[in-house]
């Protein structure tokens, strides 16, 4: 039930503005939200209890009333790194920094109003390397998606970093990927409440990027056929592919009394000086080490998916890296080394070796991945699945040299979001676009979201990978320019060796992953994108050094 309330408030003399409150019951409590003209929201809504560090999260119940008209504070996020500021200027505080604070399990909902019945729903999950993120920031701010689109948009703040993903022997296998834990959470609050905003609980789509991408395409594994909290799945830039299953902790001493009495302040300047990572562990309940096997064998959601990369994907990861051979050896994790730099030079003629590192990276971290797990659901008989390579390119939207069309430049397109005072019309007309297209897919899922663009099949015997705003198109009846698959996947036979280890034809012995949205430090630009090989120890170190520092 949604209820709405105006309030008369003075403004200036001889001016009134009136103000609406909304009100929805929901297992949280009585939200009061806002209304601003044909949108509600609701805003720092509490669907975990304040979490205790290292433990499953626990859904917050109450019957009270709630204020739901506050953006909530991030969870703790690491900024470790050379480019620690160029991280957080991107995708954390393109004005204030946000608030922090380990009592984060909140999330905000933007609906149309007045309330419609059986919405479509979209749950966001934001990148960040699973290092840093809110679902708060300006950028994902749902206004758009309601007002133009009649699509219910939902975010929310799951734990990163040391925090959500602690990789300890401490703690049950299957509670080590706590953030994995924190989305799920959100995923069932959506189930039980978003009909009392005018969604539909069996339409929700699941929408991330980069490291969100990841999240989505791991909550796509871990659920079987029929399973599902949601119907449908975008990714843009990083779905998982193999991962090592090592989870050996048996050199890894004992932290977690200690650490749990430190001030999360301490740990989060701690975390920002030291150039580690932390990663998901294999778990296989979770995070599943063969996610491409489980999709040629039926064993995941199989909901129809939208997967694709950005033209330039590999830019921002490649600032300051200059080593060919270095960059191979970090990338892949040791696998490749300075005699492979010769045959990856192969695969892009005419390319300096910069040019070369960019490439690479794009490839291997995003385009073969959305290429591997395309081909898998097409092997598995899942009908519904298409795939893009987006190259839109602004002038006011550059913010390192030579970005091109780069990591995370879609998403003030996809959101409505990009800075009206310095946009082109053309930048204007492709957010309505590509507002449009992601809606369509929202809404149904099982057909086509833009004109000529068809379900994918691999290969070149069909154009049917969606070429999305490549040539200034920017128009809904041209933004797509469908081209045969082998046209961009020239270079995936050499990196799907590293990506796919449950293939037979790929060495038992590699495996790495991709997804990352992380380029904080000069490792960082250059290392796998998931490395998810537990660090031995460095929860201790950690501990140690926190408990010094004070």
């Amino acid at each position: 039930m949604v209820r709405i309330y105006a309030a008369l408030f003075p403004l200036l003399p001889l001016r009134l503005c009136w103000a609406a409150t909304v009100t929805v019951n929901t297992t949280s409590g009585l939200l009061q939200g806002v209304v601003d003209g044909t949108v509600m929201s609701f805003k720092g809504v509490r669907f975990g209890q304040p979490p205790v560090r290292w433990e499953p999260p626990v859904a917050f119940t109450s019957t009270s009333v709630q204020n739901a008209s506050t953006l909530p504070p991030a969870c703790v996020q690491q900024f470790n790194g050379a480019l620690a500021s160029l991280d957080q200027k991107i995708f954390n505080n393109p004005s204030d920094p946000p608030a922090e604070s380990e009592d984060c399990l909140f999330l905000n909902v933007w609906a149309p109003s007045p309330a419609g019945q059986g919405l479509p729903v979209v749950l966001w999950i934001y990148g960040g390397g699973l290092s840093f993120g809110t679902g708060s920031i300006p950028m994902y701010d749902g206004t758009y998606f309601a007002q133009n689109q009649s699509v219910i948009l939902v975010s929310f703040n799951y734990r990163t970093n040391v925090f959500g993903f602690p990789g300890s022997p401490d703690l049950a296998l299957a509670e080590n990927n706590l953030g994995f834990l924190d989305q799920e959470l959100a995923m069932q609050w959506v189930q039980q409440n978003i009909a009392q905003f005018g969604g539909d609980p069996s339409k929700v789509t699941l929408m991330g990027q980069s490291a969100g991408a990841l999240s989505t395409s791991a909550a796509y594994v871990r659920h079987g056929p029929g399973t599902a909290p949601f119907r449908a799945a975008i990714m843009f830039s990083g779905p998982q592919v193999s991962q090592p299953s090592d989870t050996d902790f048996s050199t890894f001493n004992s932290f977690a009394s200690a650490l749990k009495k430190v001030p999360a302040a301490d740990i989060r300047t701690y975390l920002d000086s030291i150039p580690e990572l932390f990663r998901p562990v294999v778990d296989n309940v979770t995070f599943f080490t063969d996610p491409l096997e489980r999709i040629r064998t039926g064993q995941t959601s199989g909901v129809p998916f939208i997967v694709g990369n950005m033209q330039d994907d590999g830019t921002l990861f490649s600032i300051n890296v200059t080593s060919l051979s270095a960059f191979l050896s970090a990338t892949t994790n040791g696998m490749l080394n300075a005699a492979d730099v010769s045959p990856v030079q192969a695969l892009y003629p005419g390319l300096n070796n910069t040019q070369v590192i960019v490439e690479a990276t794009k490839d291997f971290r995003f385009l073969c991945p959305a290429q591997l797990w395309t081909a898998a659901a097409v092997e598995a008989g899942i009908s519904d699945v298409y795939r893009y390579s987006y190259g839109a390119v602004f002038a006011d939207d550059q913010p390192f040299p030579n970005a091109g069309a780069w990591h995370s430049s879609e998403l003030p397109e996809v959101f409505g979001t990009y800075d009206s005072a310095t946009a082109t019309a053309a930048e204007s007309t492709l957010s309505n676009t590509m507002q449009t297209i992601i809606s369509n897919f929202i809404k149904d899922p099982t057909t086509s979201p833009a004109t000529n663009w068809a379900k994918y099949v691999p290969g070149s015997g069909s154009s049917t990978l969606a070429m999305l705003a490549y040539s200034g198109n920017v128009d809904m009846d041209n933004v797509v320019d469908a081209v045969q698959s082998d046209s961009l996947d020239s270079s995936c036979a050499f990196w799907d060796q590293l990506l796919d280890i449950t293939n037979t034809s790929a060495p038992s012995s590699i495996s790495t992953a991709s997804g990352s949205s992380s380029t904080s430090a000069n490792t960082r630009g250059t290392s796998a994108a998931w490395d998810l090989r537990p660090s031995m120890g460095l929860l201790w170190t950690i501990a140690l050094a926190v408990l010094f520092m004070r």
